[in-house]
Formats: structure tokens, sequence, C-alpha cells
């Protein structure tokens, strides 16, 4: 049955009103969203909406600079090289008005601890201090801990949201919308309450899958949406020409990027891997395929979002004659064919891709940039699942995904990328002055220091090409002109609902 209750705290009080019924004012309508991501319950298995709809929060946030923020903790403070403490907020209530103290913190955080999401963070113990304090200790130097205790599998659940065997049975935690009713994968409405923080002019939210884009836009133009998310790049101009309709394309910390398998020919070899990468024209693949609104890349980080990224790399690095030279040096010969040859093999490869993010005709388009300077490209697109298999079975030259870099707002996720024994990607690329910079930058204290140790990895891994990072990405939102107060968050976050309100109200 769904919760048709607003929950409204106090200090020390729940007070419980029926939504809609308590008043002979008409309640008013729901803002309404249209995307779609399906909403999953429990934050540990894809519960990204709850935060994005501002329903759960953690003891960490993100701010618009793309920087760990006070959230549930007011401050931290790294007492050594392993211990940390959190002071968290007085006077702040989960949505059923049980308090948020240390004992409620520390449950909700060692449930996400011992689960698989965080099994890259070498968390040891947490502890409750006193009432107002959390004590967090790693088993070895971790200066990114803060970023990490801001992900989403982190946020904190009310006690009595968790059952006895540890599955979530109630959407509780301490954001500025509660939770009125839940319909799995399809849909949620939150109703706002008595918060801690800046109170929802926004009475109440509906968020509603639909997967269909061409679905999302005429939903919102035939006022039945107030925001469609993540629409095609193809819209932009018509959406942006049409009445009653504002468009926003904001920079999100999203690659596209080939990985290439460098335990095998012919990308065992660094200057073939270069090549390839130097031979693509990333300016003309955003220019033509993606409307000019995403830029060209060639880092993980993009220096218009984070301080993290080296900003002294070129984004489209492309110099086809450089590459054929490359090539050339590697043995690799011209043919009569136009593919080069090698000992009577031609330079023949396979990309990998899935059908999602504009990945397929990207990867046609570098089809024949490579064509260019004599590489033969045959180009397979795969359900996103075949394509993990085959590339966990590292049966594959190349596979060109998309992968978000900032999901916790720090550089540590390079370890994921290119460590030679952290990374889940497939590459098989191993870099003693790699691994040694990404360990030291997990462990110093000091910001200045590790960005230095950060954007010399980026310098590297351009230059060595285990990856070859070709655009980032930009999400497109449109909402009704009504809508006042709306910033797209750096990270995707949230979606700042909270700060929302309609012009006509």
């Amino acid at each position: 049955m769904d919760r048709r209750t607003a929950l409204q705290t106090t200090l020390g009080t729940a007070t419980l009103a029926v939504a809609g019924c308590l008043s002979s004012e008409p309640a008013a309508a729901d803002f309404r969203i249209g995307g779609p991501w399906k909403p999953n319950r429990d934050p540990l298995d894809g519960g990204s909406m709850l935060r994005r709809l501002g329903i759960t929060e953690a003891l960490v946030g993100v701010d618009y600079d793309a920087a760990p923020a006070p959230e549930l903790a007011t401050e931290w403070e790294r007492l050594d090289d392993r211990r940390w403490e959190f002071t968290l907020r007085n006077d702040v209530a989960f949505h059923d008005g049980t308090a948020v103290d240390a004992a409620a913190v520390v449950a909700s955080l060692r449930r996400a601890v011992d689960a698989a999401a965080f099994a890259d963070v070498p968390i040891e113990t947490v502890e409750a201090v006193d009432e107002t304090t959390v004590a967090v200790t790693t088993a070895t130097p971790f200066a990114p801990l803060p970023a990490h205790l801001s992900r989403n599998e982190a946020v904190i659940l009310s006690p009595e949201a968790i059952d006895a065997d540890g599955a979530v049975t109630d959407l509780l935690s301490t954001g500025p919308f509660a939770v009125d009713s839940f319909q799995p994968e399809t849909s949620i409405r939150t109703v706002s309450h008595d918060y801690y923080g800046e109170s929802p002019a926004l009475e109440s939210v509906r968020y509603e899958v639909v997967a269909d884009e061409q679905t999302r836009r005429m939903k919102l133009e035939n006022g039945e949406l107030e925001m469609a998310r993540i629409l095609p790049y193809e819209m932009v101009d018509s959406l942006e020409s049409t009445d009653g309709i504002d468009v926003y394309t904001p920079e999100i910390p999203r690659v596209r990027f080939l990985t290439f398998d460098t335990d095998s020919e012919p990308f065992a070899d660094e200057r073939v891997r270069r090549a390839v990468s130097l031979a693509i024209d990333r300016e003309a693949i955003t220019e033509s395929l993606l409307s000019g609104i995403c830029n060209p890349a060639v880092s993980p980080f993009s220096p218009s979002i984070t301080e993290w990224a080296n900003p002294d790399l070129d984004r489209n690095p492309y110099d086809p004659s450089r590459a054929r030279s490359l090539l050339s040096d590697a043995g690799w010969t011209d043919g009569s064919s136009g593919t080069r040859t090698r000992d009577g093999t031609t330079l023949s490869v396979e990309f990998l891709t899935f059908d999602a993010r504009n990945l397929p005709i990207i990867a046609e388009v570098m089809q024949d940039h490579l064509a260019d300077v004599g590489i033969d490209v045959d180009v397979t697109v795969l359900e996103y699942s075949a394509m993990t298999d085959r590339v966990g079975q590292r049966s594959f030259d190349a596979y060109f995904t998309s992968w978000g870099t900032l999901w916790y707002p720090d550089p540590d996720r390079l370890s994921q990328m290119v460590h030679s024994r952290a990374a889940t990607l497939h590459h098989g690329y191993e870099n003693d002055r790699v691994d040694t910079l990404l360990e030291d930058a997990r462990a110093v204290d000091d910001n200045a220091a590790r960005r230095e140790r950060y954007h010399e990895i980026q310098s590297i891994i351009a230059h060595e090409a285990p990856i070859a990072v070709i655009t980032d990405s930009t999400t497109v939102i449109a909402t009704a002109a009504e809508v006042t107060g709306y910033t797209a968050h750096p990270t995707e976050l949230r979606y700042g609902l909270e700060s929302i309100s309609l012009r006509n109200e």
C-alpha cells in the first residue's frame, strides 16, 4: 500500500499530517519529472535516483565546484594517517522523526561498508565516538575518504528503514523530500517536509520512468511534465526554438573512450596505440555527430568541471601524419589495398561497443579516420552484457565504452582505470610510475601535492595510451519555462529540487 503521508519533524517530536486531506485548500499539483532511469529501493542496488530526487543524504555531499562538501556532517578532520572523525549536524531527524545520531549513522554506514560497492575502499572500522561524532579508520592512509563517503551507496538510512535481514523496507532518510509512494522501476512520488536546510518551495514531486526520449519530449510539450531529462543532442535546436521550454546542456564528468588490449598484437606496441589516438579527429566527431554540444577530450577529467584535470593536455591531438610515421616505425608498411601490413599480416582490428550514448556511430567515424592511416577496423556492436563477457575473457583488440569519472568527487577513480592491479578495465597495462603516483596520491593529505601527481598520471596515459579518451559528455535537460531556480549539478548527484519553484505560484 502506498504511504500517503507527509512526515513533518521538529526537534524531539514527529507530527504526522495526511497529505492533501487536512486542509480545505486544493492540493498543489506535483512537479513532474520524466527520465529513463528506473528507481530502486536500496541505495546499494542502483539507488542513485533516491539521491537525485532529494530523498537521501550522506555524511558528505558534493558542491557545485564538484568538491566534497558538508551534508549530514558539518565538518571532518583527519586525526592521523588512518583515523578520521566526522561531526554530525545537530537537531536533524529522519523522515519518520527518529533522531539522527552517531549510532544510527554507524549502523547505516556499516551496512554500506560491508557491501561489494565499497570493496575498493580500505575502511577498517566505523564507530560512534559520542552522540554527534563518528570515527572512521582505514586500513591504509586514504586521503579520498570524504569523497567516497559522498557516494550514493553511503547515504544514511533510518534504523527503522532496514529489517533484521538487512533489507530496505522503507525509504527513510533526511533529504528535503520524503517518499509518499514508490512503484518499483516505475515511479516515485515525494512530498516536502520540515527540512533542516533550505525548505523546498515545491510541495510534491513525481518522478516517472519514460523510457522513450520522443515520449519524454512530447509529454513536456503537452504540459504532462515540468522537466524532461537525458534528451538526445539532435533535439536541442528544435527545443530551443519551442515556446514555453527552456533547455540546459551542462557538461558532465563522463567520457567516451577506447580501451586497448596491451598484452596482444597489434596494441601491445605503444606506437600503434598512440597512432590510433592521433589518427582520430575528435573535433570532427563532436561537431558532426554530437551537434557541437560535447567537446573533444584526451583525459578522463575535464578542466571545465574540476581542478583535478590536467589543463595542459591538448583536447584534440589530431595528427594523422604523425600517426602514419608511428605505424611505419612499428614496422607496419603501406599495403596495396590501403591497409598496412607487416610480415604478411594485415593491420586489421576489431572494435567492440554497445548501443548507447552514440557509441556505435562514433565508432563508425573512427573506423573511417583509421582507414585513412592504413588501419582496417571492424566495428562490432553487441548487447552490453555480451560485450563485457568478451572483454572479461580478454577476447578483444579494443572496446569503445563510456564511464562516469567523478561519481565520487576525487580523481582516485583513475586507480580503477589504469592501476596495474586495481583497474577494472581489461587492458593489461602496467606502469610502475603510474602505480606509485596513484598509491602516493591516496596517502598524501595536501591537495596541491595530490593534484601534481594526478596531472602527471594524465600526461603519462595520454602519451602511452592504454586508453584513448575521445570525447567528454553533455546531458540535455528541458523544463517548462515556468520553472525557475534550477541549476544543473556538475556531477548529477542531485536535481536541486529544493531550489526550484514555478513562476506562476
